[in-house]
């Protein structure tokens, strides 16, 4: 059974939101499906963003399912206000991931994302742009509006993120106090702000630096930040959102990695599972093996998995990467020697 399918969520969405809530069983008889594959539904629901609860309502024994309402924000992210009914908001979130996909209504559709983007779910405003690349890293969010930040997050964040996407929009300068982990003080700086986003749960800024070098910074470590007025920013070289596309995470390196890796066989079944993003290119070899192919920005991270595949990858190339990997493995096994 498709859990994607729109008609089935649409369904469970309208039946759970009518009435004083709907237990498991009561789902999968309606539906005639299983309870796990009730339950399936309800989690795809949930990871979408639509604020579905069970706590605190019993008939009997069995908990109860229901949608939330927004004079219920206290179990945690409800939907807004509208004059949209909870099963409508299923459908504009469908649409929109729809509409996505037509570049030809490029600007039309831009404009009426911002102008209903409040009224859905927290997951359906990070939806990426339709003028974001399609082969995206699905750990990364970019933070276009600070209707995305967790409710969660402090003031002094909220606050913080405000500033960064004023400057991204101005194309402005700003002053940066930073706190460096494990050590002491804040690191001052002027810095060019290019792009924020999430990436698996953390939220950070990638900022040019006047000589031209560029830095990442945990949004959360910010002690202040302020925009230079009149000040003109620094045009990265590179476009900011390719940031997006890499297999490795968004945290660009000086190098453009253009890598070729040996796979033992016995690694080939879970190397092939994993879900990459569009330009991996796993190649088989007669032996089982597979030469897995990559073109990556991320050196720390992209190192980091190979040292995590142990003997069952080998970096064919570069060669000028092959040499700092032997360095860091030759420093480890002295530890051990």
């Amino acid at each position: 059974m498709q859990y994607d399918s729109i008609a089935t969520k649409l369904s469970i969405a309208t039946y759970i939101a009518n009435g004083n809530g709907r237990s498991i069983n009561d789902i999968a008889k309606h539906f005639d499906i299983s309870i796990r594959t009730a339950y399936r539904f309800l989690d795809r629901l949930q990871e979408e963003g639509y604020p579905l609860t069970n706590e605190e309502m019993r008939d009997g024994r069995e908990k109860l399912w229901t949608m939330l309402h927004p004079d219920m924000d206290e179990y945690g992210t409800a939907l807004p206000s509208s004059d949209f009914s909870d099963e409508e908001k299923v459908i504009v979130y469908y649409v929109l991931s729809e509409m996505k996909k037509r570049e030809e209504i490029v600007p039309s559709f831009k404009a009426v994302r911002t102008k209903i983007s409040n009224m859905l779910s927290q997951k359906a405003i990070s939806f990426p742009s339709i003028d974001y690349p399609e082969s995206l890293n699905k750990k990364v969010y970019p933070i276009e509006s600070i209707n995305i930040i967790a409710k969660s997050s402090s003031k002094e964040t909220k606050k913080h993120v405000r500033t960064i996407l004023a400057s991204i929009k101005h194309k402005a300068k700003c002053n940066l106090s930073y706190h460096v982990p494990n050590k002491d003080g804040t690191l001052d700086v002027v810095i060019s702000p290019i792009f924020a986003f999430i990436f698996d749960g953390g939220m950070y800024l990638q900022a040019l630096l006047d000589d031209g070098s560029l830095r990442t910074y945990a949004i959360e470590r910010i002690e202040s930040i302020e925009e230079i007025r009149g000040s003109e920013a620094i045009a990265p070289s590179f476009n900011p959102r390719v940031l997006l596309t890499d297999p490795f995470g968004p945290f660009i390196g000086k190098e453009k990695i253009e890598a070729e890796v040996w796979i033992a066989p016995e690694q080939v079944p879970y190397v092939k599972e994993r879900n990459w993003p569009d330009g991996i290119n796993i190649k088989e070899n007669n032996d089982g093996s597979a030469t897995f192919s990559v073109t990556t920005y991320g050196e720390h991270e992209f190192t980091d998995w190979l040292l995590s595949q142990k003997a069952s990858a080998v970096l064919l190339k570069p060669d000028w990467l092959r040499k700092k990997m032997k360095t860091t493995i030759d420093d480890m096994a002295a530890h051990y020697s």
